[in-house]
């Protein structure tokens, strides 16, 4: 049997790491086509310790990225959580204001 062709496939799965019930699946599929003279178990080993690479770092680089997201969305949760407690401060500041600034009253119960 003469092999002319390799098809190899790596893949891994793992769980997403800021969500429940979600795992991801990154996979690739790699193709070579030998010559006359390439030794098809040292082709096959090759390609396949490349397609391992492959997936490995896109699952490296898929984690870094949901890191970051993750940290943004915390960002962006604890400054809307900031923005409406300096709202409800500024409007109990102002309304404290308000009431200092009322004449003070009299025995009669009016200014």
């Amino acid at each position: 049997m003469k092999v002319t062709e390799i098809t190899v496939t790596s893949g891994r799965t793992f769980n997403h790491p800021h969500e429940q019930y979600s795992n991801l699946r990154p996979s690739v599929t790699l193709n070579a086509t030998l010559d006359a003279d390439d030794d098809p178990d040292a082709a096959v080993k090759a390609l396949q310790a490349k397609a391992e690479r492959l997936v490995e770092d896109h699952k490296t680089l898929l984690l870094e990225s949901l890191d970051r997201i993750w940290e943004q969305d915390q960002i962006d949760q604890q400054i809307d959580d900031l923005e409406r407690q300096l709202t409800s401060a500024q409007s109990r500041l102002d309304l404290l204001r308000q009431k200092r600034q009322l004449p003070p009253m009299t025995e009669e119960g009016g200014p």
